[in-house]
């Protein structure tokens, strides 16, 4: 996992919360409590999700209530730190199939291959007129993250689109296909 995720991740913590509930989480979550997650750094998907896990018992929500507020601070985060990625499309439908490209250009400046691998083989994507179907495959178990984060980019261009997860890893599916299927794009 990407330092970018937990970064998130912390900053959403602390705006909601405040220091001293970051570091009980940090500490249940057996993480240093002076550990600085880099971004372009990867981490072991084992302890973020304990870092995950230890969020929702500390801060008493969800896994979908963690994804919505999650998206939320991950999407800002984007358009703050990279505003090229919303300028290259012109709707979300194009936003989303460039997905992966975005997501897999983070493995560039990993050096480990078998790390880059992991990164790259998360999400696939295939495109039809008004739709795609995204295939996700990751032990982290965050389709439900990955379709909150499409509605957010769908809110984002003022779209209409419908999300439907079709098979999922969590109901023993070999992956999690979503389908996301367009009523109204932007020009």
């Amino acid at each position: 996992m990407l330092g970018l995720i937990q970064k998130i991740l912390i900053d959403m913590i602390k705006d909601i919360s405040n220091e001293e509930t970051l570091n009980e989480i940090k500490k249940l979550a057996n993480v240093p409590l002076d550990k600085e997650f880099q971004m372009n750094v990867v981490y072991s998907d084992e302890e973020w999700q304990r870092l995950f896990k230890e969020t929702l018992n500390v801060l008493k929500i969800t896994d979908e209530q963690a994804d919505e507020v999650y998206a939320k601070y991950f999407i800002k985060d984007s358009l703050e730190r990279f505003p090229t990625w919303f300028q290259m499309s012109k709707n979300s439908y194009e936003f989303l199939l460039i997905q992966p490209t975005i997501h897999n250009c983070f493995a560039t400046g990993v050096a480990n291959s078998k790390d880059r691998e992991k990164i790259n083989d998360k999400f696939k994507v295939e495109k039809f007129p008004g739709k795609i179907i995204t295939h996700y495959k990751s032990s982290n178990n965050h389709c439900g993250l990955y379709m909150k984060l499409a509605q957010k980019v769908i809110n984002h261009y003022k779209d209409e689109a419908i999300i439907e997860e079709k098979k999922c890893m969590k109901s023993g599916g070999d992956e999690c296909e979503i389908h996301v299927q367009w009523s109204s794009l932007a020009a």
